[in-house]
């Protein structure tokens, strides 16, 4: 491919012309052939001669770095750092520290945070932790420095975008890194007027300009000869330089965590990643992620048609992020508040969010499926430098586009709910109502109140498309996860609603930071025109589209079917009487109403429900309802165990008469269990109304589950989940540890996730697919109406029950 005749012309003359008209847009260092070629054939030498070092260090003494640094206490890592890094910055992300502390000006001028943006992973508060600087050691010695290359490429994308450093300039050659394992050859230019490939490798993203080639090398020089440093002071007493010494076998990754590092999380993963190999698009790691997500938000409609109370809570806290909520600097509440139409729109969003959220969902995890497929058709060719197949890189395209659109999505939420989520609503005001609109519009009351608020800064930057592209989702979403996390006051000024928003956006900022890995920065050649990626989209989203556009003008009529609040209250949480059995049944026939209104509007557009035009992705399942009220027998004997048989004899048969009574919307499909076995002893397992949903057209007696042995803290823990309501009080508080103790006891690999969701993956393979489920926001304990909501959805995924689970 020849390079354009426009760029031939003098550079120079050619960014004057342009900062002419533009005296914002920032100018490069123009540097010659022989500058650039001098320079890099020095950063080469010095990265493959700190690697020689590091590698024969560690072949013969990592067991020995591993033990000291794990003996040092925190203080003692921070000097070993300090000395090898005098001024390395103190704080994670210090390219996000340094861009609240200079202006755009003051950054084009010349930074004073050079090494915040051009070095962010070189900080004192990750390199501290016992693991990372381990990690870093590791994978840089073991691995040639092209591996790193498109990592090191977009770290310094937030350093580009503020405009605080910028690659020198040099026309009409391509340097080339990936793939080059040698010193001689790491950082060779190749000529566009002699190499006919030249500038296409340039363009496609294989090569880089010189400069951006340049700015690599430096930061991959500056890493190796810390990486160095460090290591020669852990070990400064031991002949570092006697290669007589036996090579010993590599320690395992496992002997470079210090302690048990608790529940693996995203973020871990997040933090760890600049000190690891990355690898471009673990698809099977993001698939279990999106299915997880994708199973979540079909779980997510069934528990607000069947359960009133769900229903109830997602209601109000929806209503409470509404931005009429939000006072005008006079005081004045919004006039909608005082009238059925709030309701309608809060109701109406309710129901629209919840399915096109499943179809979104579905929607990435079919097309991670394409993109794996055309991936593992050419799985010989993806290496470091070498092209991408047309068929494989037409798939990305289509991927990153279809991720860039749906993030608007959960983004359009974030901007309605944050300024008006309780905890930080008094930070804003609402403008007077214009009466000729509907449009809402919402102004901080002072700018001065994000001064020093390092947590509202962040937040705000996710309202801002500019400072949102400038900062990087994934980048946001990290920093905002350790804030979060780090910080028992930012804790409790994140309300569940947005908690979960923050998930949804951290897994969609995964899903673009592993699309970067493939390539770095954005590349000249257009693999896809837009029209055409507009058109795929469109065709891919014509379920999305047909579901929003049914469910629209969804809310007249709604506040009647769908107000008060009050009529959905649905007292599992008390002892079980007649009075709170048929409460319970009245808020199941309201909360039935609303539906079957819902299901009546979009028969009258389509006709048909919203469930028949999303039956491919939409599994229909039995609704549970509560039985009628049976009195027990006033029996009393001295033997206990007597009295529980005789207890557990009338439930059954209350249960018995619920499965005769119960009312199904459509015919339920069978959801893959476990490994089961056939149950041939004892009576069948039968779902209580008031804690499962059964899903299944065989009879529950025909399948039979594995059962677990589990602790006394655990079996407490699923006799909650799978309550039996009986005249007893019901259970109290789950703590959300024992929760997580309990899971991982019955084989499950439990990860965190960003915001409040975590995953847990059956560790069978033969097990169904993972299933995500939120921590309770801010405290940690699970409240009995969520335990038991917890138990249905393990039910509806696995076909557990309390006769799963026997006490070790």
């Amino acid at each position: 491919m020849e390079a354009p005749d426009d760029l031939d012309c003098d550079p120079q003359t050619m960014f004057e012309a342009m900062t002419a008209g533009n005296p914002n847009l920032p100018v490069p260092l123009f540097l010659s052939f022989q500058q650039v070629k001098s320079k890099a054939k020095q950063y080469s030498h010095d990265i493959f001669a700190a690697k020689s070092t590091l590698v024969n260090i560690l072949d013969r003494h990592e067991e020995t770095v591993i033990k000291r640094w794990h003996k040092k206490t925190t203080v003692q890592r921070q000097k070993v750092l300090t000395i090898a890094f005098p001024a390395i910055p103190p704080t994670h992300r210090p390219d996000f520290w340094a861009i609240r502390r200079e202006t755009a000006s003051q950054r084009r001028a010349g930074t004073f945070y050079r090494d915040h943006w051009l070095l962010p992973s070189l900080n004192l508060e990750d390199l501290s932790k016992p693991r990372n600087l381990l990690l870093f050691l590791r994978s840089r010695a073991r691995n040639p420095p092209g591996e790193f290359v498109n990592a090191d490429a977009n770290s310094v994308h937030v350093g580009h975008t503020a405009q605080a450093i910028m690659p020198p300039y040099l026309s009409g050659y391509t340097m080339v890194l990936a793939g080059q394992d040698t010193q001689q050859s790491y950082g060779r230019m190749l000529s566009w007027d002699d190499d006919d490939d030249a500038f296409d490798m340039m363009s496609s993203g294989i090569g880089l300009q010189p400069g951006e080639g340049l700015q690599v090398t430096e930061i991959q020089r500056r890493k190796m000869q810390f990486l160095q440093r460090c290591i020669e002071h852990i070990l400064q007493d031991l002949p570092l330089d006697d290669l007589s010494i036996p090579k010993q076998p590599e320690p395992p990754e496992e002997r470079l965590q210090l302690n048990s590092p608790g529940w693996p999380s995203l973020t871990q993963e997040i933090e760890e990643a600049p000190y690891r190999l990355q690898y471009a698009l673990e698809i099977d790691r993001l698939r279990t992620f999106v299915i997880a997500r994708r199973n979540e938000a079909e779980d997510h409609i069934w528990s607000l048609r069947e359960d009133p109370s769900y229903f109830q809570e997602v209601v109000l806290e929806w209503s409470d992020h509404r931005q009429e909520r939000i006072l005008t600097a006079s005081g004045k509440s919004h006039p909608v508040l005082r009238q059925d139409l709030f309701w309608e729109r809060v109701l109406s969003n309710v129901v629209v969010d919840a399915y096109t959220n499943l179809v979104a969902w579905d929607l990435v995890s079919k097309e991670l499926d394409h993109t794996a497929l055309t991936k593992s058709n050419h799985h010989d060719q993806d290496k470091p430098g070498q092209k991408l197949p047309e068929d494989s890189a037409e798939a990305l395209a289509h991927f990153e586009h279809l991720i860039n659109q749906l993030t608007k999505g959960p983004l359009g939420n974030w901007k309605v709910a944050m300024v008006a989520s309780p905890p930080l609503r008094q930070h804003y005001v609402r403008d007077p109502q214009d009466p000729t609109n509907t449009r809402i519009g919402v102004t901080s009351k002072d700018r001065s109140h994000k001064k020093g608020d390092h947590l509202l800064w962040l937040l705000e930057v996710l309202l801002d498309e500019d400072q949102l592209f400038l900062c990087g989702l994934d980048n946001v979403c990290d920093e905002l996860e350790r804030e979060i996390r780090s910080n028992r006051t930012s804790r409790e000024r994140i309300s569940p609603y947005l908690a979960s928003l923050i998930s949804d956006l951290s897994l969609f900022g995964e899903l673009k930071r592993h699309r970067a890995l493939v390539t770095p920065g954005p590349r000249m050649t257009v693999v896809v025109e837009q029209k055409e990626l507009n058109a795929k989209f469109n065709k891919k989203i014509k379920l999305f589209s047909q579901t929003f556009s049914t469910l629209t003008g969804l809310g007249k009529g709604l506040a009647k079917v769908g107000t008060p609040q009050s009529k959905f209250d649905h007292p599992t949480y008390r002892r079980r009487t007649q009075a709170t059995t048929e409460k319970m049944q009245q808020a199941e026939k309201n909360l039935d109403i609303f539906w079957t209104h819902v299901d009546d509007h979009c028969k009258e557009k389509t006709s048909g429900t919203v469930h028949q035009m999303l039956s491919e992705i939409l599994k229909e399942r039995h609704l549970q309802r509560t039985p009628d009220w049976v009195e027990p027998a006033k029996e009393f004997n001295d033997n206990r165990e007597q009295n529980e048989s005789d207890t557990i004899s009338s439930e059954l048969a209350a249960l018995e008469l619920q499965s005769r009574s119960e009312n199904t919307i459509t015919a339920a499909i069978s959801h893959a269990r476990g490994r089961q076995k056939t149950k041939t002893r004892g009576v069948p397992s039968i779902p209580s109304s008031a804690m499962v949903g059964g899903e299944e057209d065989a009879p529950v007696d025909d399948v039979a589950t594995p059962i677990f042995e589990v602790s006394k803290r655990g079996f407490k823990v699923f006799t909650s989940l799978f309550y039996t309501p009986t005249e007893e009080e019901p259970p109290g508080e789950v703590p959300w540890s024992d929760f997580l103790s309990a899971m991982a006891s019955v084989g499950f690999s439990i990860k965190k996730l960003d915001g409040s969701a975590w995953m847990f993956a059956p560790v069978d393979n033969e097990w169904q697919q993972s299933i995500i489920f939120h921590e309770p926001h801010p405290s940690s304990k699970i409240s009995f109406q969520v335990a038991r909501r917890i138990g249905r959805r393990l039910w509806r995924r696995y076909g557990w029950t309390s006769e799963n689970f026997r006490r070790a």
